[in-house]
């Protein structure tokens, strides 16, 4: 199952942040902010710049997608429940986690 159809994308225009080399990704893509979220982060310190746009998304009920590092992969500081935790401070909650392939998991959010 390609990772599209894995987040429930397919179809939808997606504004992509951090896309990891060699990930292949078969969405229609947009730079605004009318569709779909995907925010890649591989560190507590990518994701702090980003916080306010995937805060906005997930207010606004569009499908919000924050990738993270699986546990053991990258040296990463970032996890789910270390995301989840920080992110629900901020007044959004995880709905669904998703594997997206070897490396990245990632975690859905709406308003909490």
């Amino acid at each position: 199952m390609d990772i599209a159809t894995k987040l429930q994308l397919k179809g939808q225009a997606v504004r992509l942040i951090g896309v990891p080399p060699g990930l292949a990704l078969d969405v229609p893509t947009t730079s605004g902010d009318s569709g779909a979220l995907l925010v890649f982060a591989a560190t507590k310190a990518s994701l702090r710049p980003h916080e306010s746009l995937i805060l906005a998304a997930a207010m606004a009920d569009r499908p919000t997608w924050v990738a993270y590092p699986k546990a053991g992969q990258l040296g990463t500081d970032l996890n789910r429940d270390i995301l989840a935790s920080h992110l629900v401070r901020k007044g959004i909650r995880p709905v669904r986690n998703v594997a997206l392939e070897d490396i990245w998991s990632a975690l859905r959010f709406r308003p909490g």
